[in-house]
C-alpha cells in the first residue's frame, strides 16, 4: 500500500515490514498479518491517507472495518444481533 506520510516518519513505528520513499512525503509500506482485517486496521493507525495496490482482500478488508465504524457512529447495531452495554 502507498502512504501519505515520509518513509522516514513511518520507519520510526513499523516492526516488521519494508518502508520504501516513493516521493519525499510518499511512501510505500509492505507488510504482513494472520488476518486481512488486521492488517487493515494496522495500517489505519497511521492516520493518513492510504493507497491498497494489492490485493483486493486488503480493499474488502477496510470497507468491512468502514462499514463497522459507521455502525459505530450511528449508535446502530449489526442487524441480527442485540445491543450490549460495556
Amino acid at each position: 500500500m502507498l502512504l501519505d506520510l515520509p518513509a522516514a516518519t513511518v520507519a520510526l513505528y513499523i516492526r516488521d515490514g519494508l518502508v520504501e520513499p516513493i516521493t519525499p512525503d510518499r511512501c510505500r509500506l509492505t507488510l504482513g498479518s494472520g488476518s486481512w482485517t488486521g492488517l487493515a486496521a494496522a495500517i489505519a493507525r497511521y492516520d493518513t491517507d492510504i493507497e491498497v495496490v494489492g490485493p483486493g482482500e486488503l480493499t474488502e478488508a477496510f470497507a468491512h472495518l468502514a462499514r463497522r465504524f459507521t455502525r459505530t457512529t450511528t449508535g446502530r447495531p449489526r442487524s441480527g444481533t442485540t445491543e450490549t452495554q460495556i
